[in-house]
């Protein structure tokens, strides 16, 4: 065997034996995500995010340094048996002595552990194999949908609308963004993004300031500049690539999907600082989500979880991050019950496994026995991603997600003092001036649950005194809603109408273009019958010259 063949087969265990590390380290990564959720419940999610990109940095620090030891240490990889393991602290917590064909164990726990990694280092070319085919594979459909996006970027888009290009101006100069950013609008795609980093561009879906009021089109365009001014596009793509190698880790996956969730809501406060105004920005998500559901497309791009738009909601009205939900607190419970049982496990084999003398054996002494201590554990987790899991709403302090289901509706009130109305699951929120006075309420399952007058929150207690000024603002609602649902109706009425004239112009079209189809046949015959009546005539003429 050649150095090459042999520093192959070192290379592939090493790999194998690092994709089984990186299960337990992935389990440490786990518990304190968890924490870090539970600490910083109210913290911003700015902080939220760094602590999680942080522990995401270190996990592949540390599969990275186990791959380099394992591959370059003496006993890192063996055939036949594990001499050495990386502990959390990196530290050498194994060691098996063989004496011809018997291995002296520690415990029966150990030899399940070290049965797994010497089943790891002698199938590693198999595991390898497998893994190396999923992650081709996955790499081919990042790589074939990073060139979809850098091409749809070039074809079917338009100029920004001139009355647009001064205001999109402002809001980079609100954002102190001195980078070049091209705004374009896209036939390809049905929700706002961002392509690139270098020469990053924003593409709005074409037709959207038709449908969509101005101060809500500048909200989402907001969003997407945040994007740009945290680079997270180049860290989306970084994050995309641990998720290609470490498919098969579900604490990774799942770090991975908390970082993308904070994401939004770092740059939800971002835009939201730009408008200083967190009812017309919530407004905007709303709206959006409704112009959304007009196309099975928009409600499955717009976020992948169906009740991430109500959680951002909520987070931003009650300045409350949304806690773990069951899954989530059994995921990370019994992580660390695994983590402390290995911990456990690793630390009584230490204290009980003696420094070993090594002696110069004669062929008629007896070799002593001597104490094993077998390699680190590995935690095996079920590889299944999180399930997802409807979670029923808490309304009245907001302490668990609520999912959002396919029938949100938007109301638009035509009166210019009613501001906002969403529903929601329940959950409705109103802003409407009434009388020369603001009122703002938030009414879940038809019981007013909050209730501000001029910006001073009224306590519930109160509410009682301010029954016939409720009353009066819901009435108010209760006659804007028909108002605009007879608006609407006379707009589909309209909408129709157009449809029919549209079709009959289609008729006419069509009959237009064979009538031209049929003249241009007739001319091509009558073509025809000239240049036959023309040769006639030459043959007329020459049977007359002769004559």
């Amino acid at each position: 065997m050649n150095f090459n063949e042999l520093y192959f087969q070192k290379s592939v265990q090493a790999l194998s034996l690092t994709l089984i590390h990186s299960l337990w380290q992935g389990l440490i990564a786990a518990v304190l995500a968890g924490i870090i959720l539970i600490l910083s419940r109210k913290a911003k999610p700015a902080l939220r995010y760094k602590l999680l990109a942080t522990l995401l940095c270190a996990f592949v620090i540390a599969s990275s340094y186990t791959f380099f030891y394992l591959l370059t240490s003496e006993k890192g990889v063996s055939g036949t048996a594990v001499t050495g393991s990386l502990t959390a602290s990196n530290q050498t917590a194994v060691s098996i002595i063989t004496s011809g064909a018997n291995v002296v164990s520690a415990g029966d726990h150990n030899v399940r552990i070290g049965y797994l990694l010497d089943f790891s280092s002698r199938n590693a070319q198999l595991i390898a194999a497998v893994w190396f085919i999923i992650f081709a594979f996955k790499s081919f459909q990042a790589t074939a949908g990073f060139l979809y996006v850098q091409n749809i970027k070039k074809r079917n888009v338009h100029p920004l609308r001139e009355s647009w290009q001064p205001r999109f101006d402002m809001l980079l100069n609100k954002l102190k963004i001195a980078q070049l950013i091209q705004v374009v609008e896209s036939e390809n795609v049905l929700v706002p993004m961002v392509i690139g980093f270098i020469k990053p561009v924003v593409l709005i879906p074409f037709g959207i300031f038709a449908n969509l009021p101005e101060a809500q089109i500048e909200a989402i365009i907001l969003h997407e500049l945040a994007h740009i001014k945290r680079r997270d596009y180049l860290v989306n793509l970084i994050q995309i690539f641990c998720e290609n190698v470490f498919f098969f880790n579900p604490a990774l996956l799942w770090l991975s999907r908390l970082m993308r969730e904070e994401r939004e809501h770092c740059c939800d406060d971002l835009a939201i600082s730009v408008m200083e105004n967190k009812t017309s920005f919530v407004h905007a998500l709303v709206s959006f989500q409704g112009y959304n559901l007009n196309g099975s497309a928009f409600e499955m791009a717009f976020s992948k979880k169906r009740n991430h738009l109500l959680d951002r909601i909520k987070r931003i009205i009650y300045n409350n991050n949304k806690p773990l939900n069951a899954m989530e607190k059994l995921f990370v419970t019994i992580s660390l019950l695994t983590v402390a049982a290995l911990s456990a496990a690793v630390s009584q084999d230490s204290l009980t496994s003696a420094p070993v003398q090594v002696k110069k054996v004669t062929a008629s002494s007896m070799p002593a026995p001597l104490a094993a201590v077998e390699p680190l554990p590995v935690a095996v987790v079920n590889q299944d991603t999180l399930p997802k899991k409807k979670i029923e709403p808490k309304p009245a302090n907001a302490e668990e997600g609520v999912e959002v289901t396919e029938n949100i509706s938007l109301n638009y009130n035509v009166d210019s003092n009613s501001n906002i109305n969403i529903k929601s699951n329940g959950i409705s929120t109103y802003s409407i001036n009434i009388n020369g006075k603001h009122y703002e309420m938030v009414k879940i399952k038809d019981k007013i649950t909050t209730l501000m007058i001029d910006g001073n929150e009224i306590p519930k207690e109160d509410f009682p005194k301010y029954q016939q000024e409720i009353n009066q603002v819901l009435d108010k609602i209760t006659e804007e809603h028909k108002k605009a649902e007879a608006q609407r109706k006379e707009a589909d009425k309209h909408r129709e109408e157009a449809d029919k004239q549209r079709a009959a112009a289609d008729v006419q079209r069509r009959e237009a273009d064979e009538m031209r189809t049929q003249a241009d046949k007739q001319r091509l015959q009558a073509d025809k019958q000239r240049k036959q009546a023309e040769e006639n005539r030459k043959v007329a003429e020459e049977l007359r010259y002769k004559k």
